[in-house]
């Protein structure tokens, strides 16, 4: 594989791909990192062809600039597949990657849900990738004309782009020092988004939570910034290295695969951030496991031939004992074998087990999030009517919830009425009073109680 960067996506991606090798022993993965140099890519891809490899795995750099030594390879006879950064023509095999364009329509429809909430025209920074990018180009070009569709209430955000990709946090502050009606900033990944979170922090005038702040991709410290609270969501954009390994060893043994693959892109909030941030770093920690024990097997391995090695004199000078070496050495690479089968293959088949899981436990955080957020001013809103919703029974509903939030569904339901009421309490002029009646808190007393106890203080007061 020609990895275009070591940033901290690539990085996942290549989890993903080392996870992956596990599953296919007779296949041995080789990684070149260019550190964002064209011209080094192309070097180490045009080593590579000299190597014969059998497949290539490119993720780009710079798609244009590479495309020469991509198609080298390709008119050598050797499957490429293009990752995350598509090329332009057809001298490739198989193209796996996310839709940059949709990201930015994505961040448009997350501005556009703030805009709703304001009776004035928003003022939103917008933190850009690496300058010419295509990445950066799509993501831009997709919220430009994502916003140009509003078709709600109210007057186009104001947005400003700024560079981010060598020192967010400086350019958001110097930016912030001048500008104090800043209510968004939507960043083009998450360590960026991260970085202007910090300079929000720290710029006089304001705070944490005064801005809203959405990243891009999906890592793992952009889930933890969210379930942090240092920013509100991030734009799942995934890298699939395991799909890439896959692919791989599906065109290797000259089975179908898909050609053109393009993956779905998902928002991440404050509900869904906790479970998906747990699986990854359970995912993280198998893989560690897994490492150590494919060591032990290949060190194993190494002695069994070293020993084979020595029999093989022993055999060449005794040749009377040759037979019973032989039958010695087969012996013992089968003990070896199912030594390997016994230790890696069931922890193999949890780990594929978790990923599934977790990725209902997603799905289902998110729908119960929808259901619950469309009906909070319902008063027929408690756990029976979420159980209903749902299709299950108050004890599965219980035990679901409890497992993915942390809360029973009670506790959900009003940690979700006390974030709406918090909101309207900075975009509406309607009293505690009202806000409470409507959100279905009979006593505004219980009502002030319950928001000092989530947020840290009473409602109106900051």
């Amino acid at each position: 594989m020609s990895q275009c960067l070591d940033d901290a996506w690539r990085q996942k991606m290549n989890a993903e791909m080392d996870r992956e090798i596990l599953l296919h022993p007779d296949i041995s993965l080789h990684r070149r990192v260019a550190y964002g140099n064209s011209i080094l890519q192309c070097a180490q891809i045009d080593s590579f062809i000299k190597e014969r490899v059998d497949v290539l795995i490119v993720s780009p750099n710079e798609a244009e600039e590479v495309r020469p030594a991509i198609t080298r390879a390709f008119r050598a006879g050797i499957p490429v597949i293009i990752a995350d950064r598509r090329v332009s023509g057809n001298e490739w095999t198989a193209f796996i990657g996310g839709d940059n364009y949709h990201v930015g329509t994505l961040m448009a429809e997350w501005v556009q849900s703030i805009q709703r909430n304001s009776d004035h025209p928003l003022h939103v920074i917008e933190v850009c990738g690496m300058p010419g990018s295509m990445p950066e180009k799509q993501r831009h070009q997709g919220l430009t004309d994502g916003l140009q569709m509003m078709d709600g209430k109210g007057e186009q955000p104001i947005i400003v782009s700024l560079p981010g990709w060598q020192d967010a946090y400086k350019t958001v502050r110097e930016y912030l020092r001048t500008h104090m009606d800043v209510e968004a900033i939507v960043a083009q990944n998450d360590l960026m988004a991260i970085s202007a979170a910090q300079a929000v922090r720290d710029t006089k005038g304001y705070g944490k939570g005064s801005v809203h702040i959405m990243g891009v991709d999906g890592i793992i410290v952009g889930l933890q910034a969210i379930v942090d609270g240092d920013i509100e969501c991030t734009a799942l954009y995934p890298s699939r290295g395991d799909l890439l390994i896959q692919t791989a060893a599906q065109i290797i043994a000259n089975e179908p695969y898909a050609r053109d693959s393009v993956l779905e892109t998902i928002m991440i909030d404050a509900t869904s951030a906790y479970p998906l941030l747990k699986h990854y770093q359970a995912r993280l920690h198998d893989l560690e496991t897994l490492k150590i024990v494919r060591m032990q097997a290949n060190s194993d391995l190494q002695t069994m031939r070293s020993e084979r090695t020595l029999m093989i004199v022993i055999i060449v000078i005794v040749g009377l004992l040759l037979v019973l070496a032989i039958l010695f050495v087969v012996y013992m690479q089968h003990r070896l074998q199912k030594e390997i089968d016994r230790k890696i293959l069931p922890q193999l088949e949890e780990v594929q087990e978790a990923i599934q899981l977790n990725t209902r436990d997603v799905a289902f955080a998110e729908r119960m999030r929808q259901i619950v957020d469309d009906n909070l001013t319902d008063s027929r809103l408690n756990v029976e009517y979420l159980a209903d919703a749902l299709q299950m029974d108050r004890t599965q509903l219980f035990r679901r919830v409890k497992a993915i939030t942390g809360k029973g569904p009670m506790e959900y339901i009003r940690e979700r009425r006390l974030i709406r009421a918090d909101e309207m309490l900075r975009t509406t002029d309607k009293t505690v009073k009202q806000i409470a009646r409507e959100l279905g808190f009979s006593n505004p007393g219980y009502f002030s109680k319950y928001y000092n106890d989530y947020f840290g203080h009473l409602p109106g007061q900051r």
